[in-house]
């Protein structure tokens, strides 16, 4: 049975892709399977990233906390196929350089303790709702989002539109979901063409995006800030029955008990909801739903008593 290692290309064009496992392949002799993986695989030995996203909190956690040996992926014509430190430069060309990196890291020959410090020092944790707000703030710009699958679209935050990476249809994304500023010439390359609009496309990738939960207590008030938009026709009545109760200000029990639609439902609507800053936190003074409520029979008895004592019965 051969051995088996695993390694992960993070953030290139499908092109760029392609060409570099061809050649990383190259390197490795027979007795050795590599195993093309993501960035969210357990058992990863190897990575190599595209020096835009290195300073995003995911791979930082992989480089430093994880300690996956990697390299920076740098495009320089004139150092191509040279390593220094941890960067590689590309175009990607076989070198004896390049071959020994690789032979060490099969061997788990161990990182240089000053790169190991550089880590540690960038390294961060992930808050995916501090991601999103991102999402949402005009002065960033142009970013491009990616998640542990690869690059999802380039994103404008100023005119609120969105172009998805060519030939993905992405559907829903996880707690790797991050971001990094986009070049000018990436953002150059869609200045003509239409994009979708951001708040229609966060709303419904969080919609079914299962793993990406915010919590909140069932008792909070809350005051819709702009109408979503759902995509799917099963799910548009009661996101619409919902976010109208919400349009008055109201907490999910009051939801609950109004529509005698199920709990859960309420929640994921919520957790969307404050993810994409479609609905804002307020006092119970402010809401307005009005739930009605059937009257018990002692409110009735009470109610007929006072009524024959005013009119003398």
């Amino acid at each position: 049975m051969k051995e088996e290692i695993r390694i992960a290309i993070f953030g290139l064009s499908l092109n760029v892709l392609e060409n570099m496992k061809q050649k990383v392949h190259l390197m490795y002799d027979d007795t050795i399977h590599i195993h093309w993986a993501n960035i969210a695989d357990p058992k990863l030995n190897i990575l190599l990233v595209n020096d835009m996203f290195f300073a995003s909190p995911t791979i930082q956690n992989l480089v430093g906390t994880q300690k996956i040996p990697y390299l920076r992926l740098i495009n320089k014509q004139d150092k191509s196929g040279r390593i220094e430190g941890d960067k590689l430069f590309l175009p990607f060309i076989e070198s004896d350089e390049i071959r020994k990196w690789f032979k060490d890291r099969y061997l788990q020959v161990p990182v240089n303790p000053k790169v190991e410090r550089v880590i540690a020092y960038r390294a961060k944790s992930l808050d995916i709702h501090k991601v999103i707000q991102e999402f949402l703030n005009e002065r960033n710009g142009n970013l491009q989002i990616f998640d542990s699958y690869g690059n999802i679209a380039l994103m404008n935050t100023r005119t609120e539109q969105i172009w998805m990476e060519q030939g993905k249809n992405i559907q829903s994304t996880d707690t790797t979901l991050n971001y990094t500023y986009a070049t000018m010439q990436k953002a150059q390359s869609v200045s003509d063409i239409q994009g979708l609009d951001l708040r229609y496309w966060l709303w419904n990738t969080l919609w079914r995006s299962e793993s990406l939960v915010k919590d909140s207590s069932s008792k909070v008030f809350y005051k819709l800030q702009y109408w979503p938009q759902p995509s799917t026709a099963k799910d548009r009545q009661d996101i619409f029955k919902i976010a109208a109760c919400f349009e008055r200000g109201a907490s999910m029990v009051q939801i609950e008990k109004k529509l005698g639609i199920s709990m859960p439902i309420i929640q994921k609507f919520v957790s969307t909801a404050l993810f994409a800053n479609v609905l804002k936190e307020i006092d119970e003074s402010e809401a307005q739903l009005i739930i009605q409520t059937k009257p018990t029979e002692s409110t009735l008895r009470g109610f007929f008593g006072k009524l024959r004592l005013k009119l003398g019965l």
